[in-house]
């Protein structure tokens, strides 16, 4: 009996191991859903936001300086977290 189960614990440990291996020839994280993977390695089309730029003379005190920020952030068009 104990030889079935060391036999039963090879096989598993075995499955274990191209699992590991699978995952790394892959490149995903074993926990990773596949499509939270294919996200996180998709290339982003601008890379940082828009530089905050001085504002003219005559402008001053148009606008709260966060708000002026804010509005140079660059968003994704498909990002669903923004609000």
């Amino acid at each position: 009996m104990s030889d079935e189960i060391a036999h039963i614990e090879r096989e598993a440990d075995e499955d274990d191991n191209d699992a590991v291996q699978s995952a790394l020839d892959d490149d995903l994280d074993l926990e990773a859903p596949e499509a939270d993977s294919a996200e996180q390695h998709t290339e982003l089309l601008q890379h940082r936001d828009d530089p905050v730029t001085a504002r003219p003379a005559d402008r001053d005190g148009e606008a709260d300086p966060a708000d002026t920020a804010e509005q140079r952030r660059v968003v994704a068009v498909d990002e669903d977290d923004y609000r």
